[in-house]
């Protein structure tokens, strides 16, 4: 109960903040008399404003570092934390020292499509079994959001006076519906808008600006605190049930698939290296060829004879008092002693380093061979982690064919696995080089996918640059795990680096530039309806769609928060969803609800700017 508590205190805490640095906005207009700014603080915020890189990133820099302060173990987290950062540095500059920040739109539309790319890249997998587990439970929320958001914005106007262009900017801005927004100054742009009351187009322009500004960030705020909040509000464990979905989507087997970011993170390792002397006559005598038939899963790597290091070479013989570095599977390995001889301690020939690779099967070297005659051959001394097919996990068994477009993850020494390589197919090493052609080819796919309209009655729909970037890059991450070379490396750090700094660089832009809207509602006398009505429309349809996915839907709790999130059109939301469980898990449910409520809800816009 304590916990809940805590929690529930940290929501109401990060609302009063949030209302707070927008009450600080309640102050006078900026003085006449003073057009410059002055002072300390005024030189330092006007200096900031003709240098928005420096602004920018100090921003950022202060909404990481007040993202890990936490309250009993609970923060807002780096992306409510940069949000309000922004925001509160745009009031102070406006309304102390009328100082407008305006950082161009096209920086932040770059980073967010950057961010949106990389949760694709690497949700892909999880995204096709969410889909067949929760597919039409995700089509229900995706509806129920917003049209009950909708409803709620609509009743509203029965009980405050709107002014035109109200209430599209509240249903866009309390939804973060970007394309919503757009769809409303379409609808005001076309000239069918009747304006009711003698108000002009552009005082519902700017209504509708003004309404979506505010609420964009009140909103993301408070949505992105709640995400972490709600389930603990009822009762649930996310960080579980996210573990506990990761087991079911993986199966039987554990192994990740091809191209994936965990794809060459070994765990502990397969296989290890001992220093054995040679003393059994068995031994003594032989070459490394005769010997490696008798342990092909197991490998010589170096024989020191007479003080001197060798390779290992099919013609070279071992004598009597010969050391020689076996790898192989610890369970052979342990049957050293009594075929080779005592085990010694010797660093210099222990020192062998290994590595995994992926080999795609496509020369004919290896295509229609079983396992057991690779091993026996090529495959000599090196481990076999999985297999996979079609973008699924294969048993392996001796008797197991191989086929054009297999995949075999391999650990072995540098020295083995080069050798296979030039023999048996295309070969994926862990790289820490990104691929730019394939991210900028990506990503230019997925933004002309979105930029695609189609009119329907004088509306234009498109699926938004976001839709079109999760189409194209979870759909790459699907490819890659049938043929893990497709787009070149990708690792996983440039994927988390591409994930985390376009997120927070866009909430940074977004706070900073709000904080001239911010304080023109204030100014005009409409703060109060507009938060309420805000508010309320964007906290009430997320707490009612919980509540359906966890006792009617009976939903995994880490991909109902993703779940939400998307049917609420709210990125750090999900991002914080993440943060929340450890996990990915929440990524599996925001495609499908983010599309589907983006595209109802650029349709009710559009509908009730047309309403005046």
């Amino acid at each position: 109960m304590r916990v809940i508590t805590r929690h529930t205190a940290l929501l109401v805490g990060a609302a009063a903040l949030g209302l707070a640095v927008v009450a600080f906005a309640q102050g006078s207009a900026p003085a006449a008399s003073q057009p410059h700014p002055h002072g300390l603080f005024g030189g330092m915020l006007n200096a900031l404003g003709k240098q928005p890189f420096i602004l920018l990133f100090l921003i950022v820099a202060g909404g990481y570092a007040l993202g890990k302060v936490q309250v009993k173990g609970v923060g807002l987290g780096s992306t409510a934390a940069t949000l309000l950062l922004g925001l509160g540095v745009s009031l102070w500059a406006y309304q102390a020292f009328h100082i407008t920040y305006a950082i161009p739109e096209f920086t932040s539309t770059v980073f967010f499509n950057l961010f949106i790319f990389a949760i694709g890249m690497k949700v892909g997998p999880q995204f096709i079994g969410g889909i067949q587990r929760e597919g039409r439970h995700l089509l229900l929320l995706a509806l129920l959001v917003p049209l009950l958001s909708s409803l709620l914005v609509y009743l509203s106007k029965f009980v405050f006076d709107l002014q035109p262009g109200l209430l599209a900017g509240i249903l866009s801005g309390a939804n973060t519906a970007t394309p919503g927004f757009g769809a409303a100054q379409s609808a005001l742009a076309s000239g069918s808008v009747k304006l009711a009351g003698g108000a002009t187009l552009e005082q519902a322009r700017a209504n509708l600006t003004t309404s979506y500004a505010l609420l964009y960030s009140v909103s993301m705020v408070l949505f992105t605190v709640m995400a972490k909040v709600l389930p603990k509000l009822f009762g649930r464990d996310a960080v579980a049930d996210a573990k506990a979905m990761e087991k079911v989507l993986a199966g039987e087997q554990q192994s990740a698939l091809p191209g994936t970011a965990e794809s060459f993170l070994r765990g502990s390792m397969p296989v290890d290296v001992r220093v054995f002397r040679v003393e059994n006559p068995e031994v003594d005598g032989r070459s490394l060829k005769q010997l490696s038939h008798l342990a092909p899963r197991a490998g010589i790597e170096r024989v020191l004879h007479a003080g001197r290091i060798y390779l290992p070479e099919d013609g070279l013989v071992l004598h009597q008092g010969d050391e020689v570095a076996v790898a192989g599977p610890v369970g052979l390995l342990m049957m050293g002693p009594q075929r080779i001889g005592p085990e010694v301690d010797d660093s210099r020939l222990r020192d062998i380093r290994f590595e995994t690779i992926e080999i795609v099967a496509h020369k004919s070297d290896l295509v229609g061979r079983t396992l057991e005659d690779l091993a026996m051959h090529e495959g000599h001394g090196l481990y076999l982690n999985a297999m996979f097919r079609g973008g699924d996990e294969l048993p392996i068994a001796r008797d197991s064919v191989i086929r054009r477009g297999d995949v075999l993850r391999v650990t072995g020494s540098r020295r083995r696995l080069d050798a296979i390589q030039k023999r048996v197919g295309l070969v994926v090493r862990p790289s820490l080089v990104t691929d730019i052609i394939t991210l900028a080819l990506g990503v230019s796919l997925g933004a002309f996918l979105g930029a695609l309209s189609v009119p329907v009655g004088g509306v234009k729909f498109s699926l938004g640059s976001a839709v079109g970037l999760l189409i194209v890059s979870i759909g790459l991450s699907i490819l890659r795990t049938h043929n893990p070379a497709l787009g070149g490396p990708f690792p996983e750090a440039a994927r988390e680096l591409l994930e985390d700094l376009g997120l927070n660089v866009f909430i940074a832009i977004l706070g900073i530039n709000a904080g001239a809207g911010v304080a023109s509602a204030v100014a005009g006398g409409t703060l109060a309806p507009i938060l309420i009505i805000g508010v309320v429309a964007a906290l009430v349809p997320p707490i009612v769609a919980w509540a359906v996915g966890q006792y009617v839907m009976k939903m995994n709790t880490a991909v109902l928060m993703g779940a939400v999130a998307g049917a609420r059109c709210n990125s750090a939301g999900m991002r914080a969803a993440q943060e929340a469980t450890h996990s990915i898990i929440p990524a599996i449910g925001y495609p499908v609800t983010f599309a589907v409520s983006n595209l109802l809800l650029t349709l009710i816009c559009y509908l009730f700017a047309l309403m005046g």
